[in-house]
């Protein structure tokens, strides 16, 4: 086969030198299957089979044949697993004399090929060669769901991350929504220690059809009981097919699953506390190229985060605007309430309240025994007028201001303070008007009164004794 020319050098001859049969033991020996066929064909040029004429070892275990029985048969008689775009490349290798490149999945042995198909010889001929491609499938496929997986949890931090908590969570769900193509994605807030529903978040998908189960059916079925027992101390529950469940819980099934949920998932939602709630996705797509569990894992992590920072905030704003013994407005909400009620023009009533004898309480008693009565007192006085219009503004005072009032009914809730406090010694002076835009007159008008009760009551009485008994 080789040659050397004049400059000494090593060529190859332009003659083939190669028998029929050293190109054949050269394909025996390819790594991947291979087969030579001659395509058969019908008076009007259409493939209708294949006949072998050469297969290699590879091919003949891919097709679970013998070699000797391949050979010399055709395809349709000998390969079981047929693929009906075999006779199409067949003619455009053999007959067009173009070459073809494809990758197919075969059920049988689970697993991706890809073949070539080339013209060979002369018209009427081609090759088939096939490769195993599944573990680079499964690695396109393993970048392809971590890409997704990755892009969607980005998609959800950035999405959450503002400062609106109610818009940042729905603008989560939704982008999981609609990337898993769900009916329903939402949160399930629990409380504390019981683990009741608090309440729920939710986005629902504009395609969604099936009424689905409301937080009052969750509640009578006791969902959340339900999902901790199946997440067996787990973060993430997945349950493809809710049939499943009929026969372990019929009732479960029948009365609020069947016809609305037909599989969902669930994630816990957890802070160093404890559990804080679940995120939960109905009738999702399982097709989607996307590592769910992974994604709701991470994403549930973030929802928990901005949950604990909203409802720190929320705690932050209220003791700003309360007092931490009685939960009542302080001298802040106060303010900020006069400077209101001072721009408006709405009859209004103010009643200053005045415990007597808390100093000699706490110095008898102690403090804890005055903290009480101040606890006592507040609660007293919430109830007559309501909490949200009742303030704390010192150790014994408190002050309620009632907007949108008519007198009558006004004076009828002061009344109704003074019968109820005969359990406690204190002191009551009010005052209302018909336009809130004098509020800081009225407010001293009522305390000036509340004053002239307290003097009148320690005049009637020694002041250790009052509330001391």
């Amino acid at each position: 086969m080789s040659e050397v020319n004049s400059e000494g050098k090593i060529g190859y001859s332009t003659d083939t030198e190669f028998t029929a049969n050293d190109v054949l033991y050269m394909l025996r020996d390819l790594p991947d299957a291979c087969c030579i066929f001659k395509v058969l064909t019908d008076p009007f040029g259409t493939v209708k089979d294949m006949l072998f004429l050469y297969v290699n070892e590879k091919y003949a275990q891919l097709v679970g044949r013998p070699v000797a029985e391949l050979v010399g048969n055709t395809f349709y008689q000998t390969v079981t697993n047929q693929d009906e775009d075999w006779i199409k490349f067949s003619y455009q290798a053999a007959v067009l004399r173009q070459s073809s490149i494809n990758r197919t999945y075969n059920s049988r042995y689970n697993k991706w090929f890809e073949f070539w198909v080339v013209p060979v010889y002369q018209k009427g001929f081609c090759a088939f060669i096939i490769h195993d491609v599944t573990a680079d499938k499964k690695n396109e496929v393993t970048q392809t769901f971590k890409t997704n997986t990755n892009k969607l949890v980005i998609e959800c931090a950035k999405a959450i991350s503002t400062p609106d908590f109610n818009k940042g969570i729905k603008r989560v769900l939704r982008k999981i929504g609609q990337t898993m193509e769900a009916d329903r994605v939402y949160v399930v807030r629990t409380e504390h220690g019981n683990n009741s529903i608090k309440e729920i978040i939710e986005w629902v998908s504009k395609s969604c059809s099936t009424e689905l189960p409301s937080k009052k059916v969750f509640e009578k079925a006791d969902m959340v009981k339900i999902w901790l027992r199946d997440l067996e101390g787990g973060s993430v529950l997945q349950m493809p097919d809710v049939t499943v469940i009929q026969d372990a819980n019929p009732d479960l099934y029948n009365e609020f699953l069947a016809g609305k949920i037909s599989r969902f998932m669930v994630t816990t939602l957890k802070d160093k506390d404890g559990l804080m709630g679940f995120l939960v996705v109905d009738n999702h797509s399982l097709e989607i190229q996307v590592n769910v569990e992974e994604m709701m894992e991470t994403v549930s992590a973030f929802i928990a985060g901005q949950i604990r920072n909203n409802d720190l905030t929320k705690e932050l704003m209220f003791l700003g605007g309360h007092d931490a013994l009685t939960e009542l407005g302080n001298r802040y909400s106060l303010n900020q309430t006069v400077l209101l009620l001072s721009e408006m023009s709405v009859p209004v009533g103010v009643c200053y309240t005045d415990i007597n004898g808390l100093k000699s309480i706490n110095d008898d008693k102690g403090h804890q025994a005055g903290d009480k009565l101040i606890k006592d007192t507040s609660e007293l006085v919430s109830m007559v007028f309501k909490k949200k219009y009742c303030y704390r503004i010192g150790g014994d005072e408190f002050v309620a201001i009632v907007p949108d009032i008519q007198e009558d009914k006004f004076k009828e809730l002061v009344d109704k303070l003074k019968a109820k406090s005969k359990g406690i010694s204190v002191a009551i002076g009010y005052k209302w008007s018909r336009s809130s835009k004098e509020i800081n007159k009225v407010i001293t008008a009522a305390d000036e009164d509340m004053y002239k009760d307290k003097a009148q009551f320690y005049k009637n009485h020694e002041r250790r004794h009052a509330n001391n008994t």
